[in-house]
């Protein structure tokens, strides 16, 4: 067959098997997959020979705060980052944005500066918010991938849903299968815990950390089930950073429909990191003893988190270091869609033994599943959109500020060396990163939609 383009000599991994084949993209678009002694017939060829290639990372979670924080990221410096990590798909958070998008025309904003500086293919979630239950079907028509709601304070213009709020909301959205993401967290108990520990002069890094205990967490997530079953309607727990909180969404799946994610921090750093790095690594929910990491591994193995997200969530340098005497006027938040990828071949494949096809799942297919993307994204199957990712198994680097695209490039994982590296970064058969450089132009990526 005459292709377009010809990927070659690689270790093809998808969600189900690790196999040697040549890629064949024409048009954009996955053409076949040929046995590696078939001869491929196409324009250009691309030597793939002692690379994985992999389907490009979709990564459900990640807030480029434009417009109204460009200077915090946006789209630009965002996708850049993504594009360099492996990422070929971003789905964008409703929050951190001026206005937030909580309505069609918020939507249309968004998607404007998409369309002007994306490098890579976005996807945006809507916002489930006080007020705005009767804006939900704009949202859907405008072509929202999910519902984003904050069971606790966000710290932003992006109000807290109450109970009240969320169940209105659920019966809403169920009734044209949509699905809700929840920041699970128990503000009253939050607030409470906050206060306590202001009161008796605390201001340390581990402050932060007691004032968000696990019950915090785990008791949103049993309420945001509780709601989302008696309404019929698709949940989606966003961050998981308790083994705990997994054990209760695996019992609940026999009864209603919900998936979870976890992120990077929540399983390469812990408690004792958090105090050592200050501020950089606040987070929301904080970081976990290290038992918790191990226990979340183990449900990361198994099959009982669905995805690994990064939750990007950049702020410039300052917004942090105002909080090296205070925690609590620290951002919280934390980088990390250029490295997802890395990190997890190295600590979870290299490391821990993660088998390659279930690292697919976890960064590609199963986010594309949830979202309504799949098969156009998160596959290598004939007729999805050619979004490839050559990956150098090999190759020993160091993340450092340097290398990081991200417009204020500072990340808890300075310093770290590592194995496994980005090597080139197809998004629908167009080379966007090589040679350690970004190779498309500004508004190259297109706004994507469910279906």
């Amino acid at each position: 067959m005459k292709a377009e383009t010809a990927i070659v000599g690689g270790m093809v991994a998808t969600h189900t098997a690790v196999f040697p084949a040549t890629v064949m993209i024409a048009g954009g678009r996955i053409a076949a997959l040929l046995d590696p002694g078939e001869r491929p017939d196409a324009e250009e060829v691309i030597d793939a020979t002692g690379r994985l290639v992999l389907p490009g990372c979709v990564d459900p979670h990640v807030h480029f705060n434009e417009p109204g924080r460009t200077h915090w990221e946006g789209f630009g410096a965002g996708t850049r980052s993504a594009a360099a990590g492996g990422v070929t798909t971003v789905i964008e958070m409703p929050l951190n944005a001026v206005p937030p998008t909580t309505d069609a025309a918020a939507f249309a904003l968004k998607a404007a500066a998409v369309t002007q500086s994306a490098v890579v293919d976005c996807a945006l979630w809507g916002g489930l918010v006080p007020g705005n239950v009767d804006a939900l079907e704009g949202l859907r028509e405008a072509g929202v991938a999910g519902y984003k709601a904050f069971m606790a304070d966000s710290g932003t213009e992006f109000a807290r849903a109450d109970d009240g709020v969320l169940w209105e909301g659920m019966k809403r959205i169920a009734v044209w299968g949509g699905v809700v993401g929840v920041h699970a967290e128990s503000n009253e108990l939050a607030l409470s815990l906050r206060a306590r520990l202001e009161g008796a002069g605390r201001r340390d890094s581990r402050a932060w950390g007691e004032s968000r205990p696990p019950e915090v967490e785990l008791g949103a997530i049993q309420r945001a089930l509780l709601l989302a079953g008696s309404a019929g309607c698709r949940l989606h727990i966003v961050h998981l950073s308790i083994p705990q909180g997994a054990a209760r969404i695996a019992s609940a799946r026999a009864r209603q429909n919900v998936t979870v994610e976890t992120c990077p921090h929540y399983l390469l750093l812990d408690e004792e990191a958090a105090a050592r790095l200050g501020p950089v690594a606040k987070c929301a929910p904080p970081l976990r003893p290290r038992a918790a990491v191990d226990g979340l591994w183990r449900e990361v193995a198994d099959g009982t988190i669905d995805c690994i997200a990064s939750d990007h969530s950049p702020c410039p340098l300052e917004e942090k270091t105002r909080g090296a005497d205070d925690i609590w006027a620290a951002w919280g938040g934390i980088t990390g869609v250029q490295t997802l990828l890395p990190l997890l071949v190295w600590e979870g494949v290299r490391r821990r033994g993660l088998p390659l096809e279930r690292l697919v799942a976890l960064t590609s297919t199963n986010a594309a599943r949830i979202f309504g993307l799949f098969p156009r994204k998160g596959s290598l199957l004939p007729g999805a959109d050619a979004d490839v990712v050559l990956f150098d198994y090999h190759r020993e680097w160091t993340i450092s500020a340097d290398r990081l695209l991200y417009r204020h490039p500072w990340t808890p994982y300075l310093g770290w060396r590592i194995v496994g590296a980005v090597d080139k970064v197809l998004v629908r058969g167009r080379l966007v990163f090589a040679e350690g450089e970004v190779m498309s132009p500004p508004g190259s990526g297109r706004l994507i939609r469910p279906g």
